[in-house]
């Protein structure tokens, strides 16, 4: 006679009981307490195991009325279930608030298109003056004002530059239209009594070769007491290097990779100093630029260097969008 042995395991509180029993195969004894017989409901898992004959159709009635351990294990610890559902959450909410690579890339382009227009729109009125139009746009409005003037335009250097045809003439700070000119370094915070007291002259050598600048630096640019600043000597070695290189490329537009500066003596405050610069390499989208600041000279007096620089500047790969947009200073 066909015998079946059903292994079964209670699952309560503090037991580990297995039990064997063998029966026949005419079906389920009654011996097994009607609470733990095989069913969904009885809340204990069932392993069934027999041996390899046919099954009687009484055997397969039984058999068809057992879930399978791991099936009735996910409907009976609802630790595993909550564990699952928790995880699918988690995984919904990380795709709805992180990007996909693709996304982040799209969005990178988007707001870097959308900021080159802003600035593009933002600058196309930044520079409103011409080189010409630039020499007439001042005005000393104080006595010291109209002495700086008049020395800088009697001086022996600025009457044999103007007599230089391969030299353009301009004042840079003047090109730049009035509304922006408070938010531009040397034309807002740093001009003005007491600072650049008047907006420096500058001669630009055609193709970038070379300039020279001419400014007074007044007694509210120091660092100590009637000593000024090296950060404002950086500065305006910084803007004259650039402007010296922008003829030299190809768009007419650089910005400063690296700039190297050698403070060679102090520099005292109420000074008249020449700025100097050449531009000794040029590679494509690069210029290599070297200048110096020194005094002025008066009569058979020779002038002394302040501080050197030297510096790298590059064109931007956006320069020909840029150049629509604006012009170059």
């Amino acid at each position: 006679m066909l015998e079946k042995i059903f292994i079964f395991r209670a699952l309560g509180r503090g037991s580990g009981l297995r039990t064997g029993i063998k029966i026949p195969s005419s079906g389920v004894p009654s011996l097994i307490p009607r609470s733990i017989k095989p069913s969904i409901s009885s809340g204990f898992p069932l392993l069934f195991s027999t041996s390899p004959t046919t099954a009687t159709s009484s055997e397969r009635l039984t058999s068809s009325s057992f879930t399978t351990p791991s099936r009735l294990q996910q409907r009976l610890y609802s630790s595993s279930t909550s564990s699952a559902t928790s995880a699918g959450f988690s995984a919904a909410v990380e795709q709805a608030l992180y990007f996909r690579p693709t996304t982040w890339f799209l969005s990178a382009i988007f707001f870097t298109l959308t900021g080159a227009g802003y600035l593009i729109m933002s600058a196309r009125d930044f520079i409103a003056y011409s080189d010409e139009e630039s020499l007439r746009n001042f005005q000393p409005q104080d006595p010291k004002q109209v002495e700086v003037e008049e020395y800088i335009n009697s001086h022996p250097l600025t009457q044999s530059l103007r007599s230089k045809p391969e030299f353009t003439e301009s004042r840079p700070t003047l090109k730049v239209n009035e509304p922006y000119r408070n938010a531009s370094l040397t034309s807002g915070a740093l001009a003005g009594p007491g600072r650049i007291v008047v907006p420096p002259y500058c001669w630009t050598e055609a193709e970038g070769r070379s300039l020279v600048s001419i400014l007074y630096l007044g007694t509210d640019l120091c660092g100590y007491p009637g000593l000024v600043h090296g950060g404002l000597l950086a500065t305006l070695l910084d803007e004259g290097l650039a402007r010296c290189s922008f003829g030299a490329l190809p768009n007419k537009l650089g910005m400063t990779a690296n700039l190297t500066i050698n403070y060679r003596k102090p520099s005292p405050a109420e000074t008249f100093v020449v700025l100097r610069a050449k531009t000794v390499k040029v590679e494509g989208r690069k210029a290599w630029v070297e200048g110096h600041i020194e005094t002025l000279p008066k009569d058979g007096e020779e002038p002394v260097i302040l501080v050197e620089a030297s510096a790298l500047m590059v064109e931007p790969k956006q320069a020909q969008f840029l150049k629509a947009a604006v012009a170059v200073p």
